[in-house]
């Protein structure tokens, strides 16, 4: 992942939040104040990935999201195409038994 790519969000805190999904293993949450995404880093393997955030929940978003998402700039402001992408994984969690 490009440095320059990462550096152009504005997160909400310069290390992230460090939050443990599953017990024993550390993830930082970064959320990006201007356009609003979420993303997980592994601080052991550097791996990150795009994710869903919500009041109860951190859900990673699709393998095709992530990429995009890791590859592009900033966009500075929320994106309507994101707010999509989240209103449809809200749909499926709400259909899930």
């Amino acid at each position: 992942m490009d440095r320059e790519v990462w550096n152009s969000h504005q997160w909400t805190t310069t290390r992230g939040r460090s939050i443990e999904l599953n017990p024993g293993q550390p993830t930082i949450q970064h959320h990006c104040s201007r356009c609003h995404r979420d993303f997980i880093e592994d601080p052991l393997t550097g791996g990150r990935y795009a994710v869903y955030v919500s009041v109860f929940t951190i859900r990673k978003l699709s393998e095709q999201v992530s990429t995009r998402w890791l590859r592009e700039f900033c966009p500075g402001s929320p994106v309507s195409f994101d707010d999509k992408i989240r209103s449809k994984l809200v749909e499926n969690l709400a259909k899930e038994p």
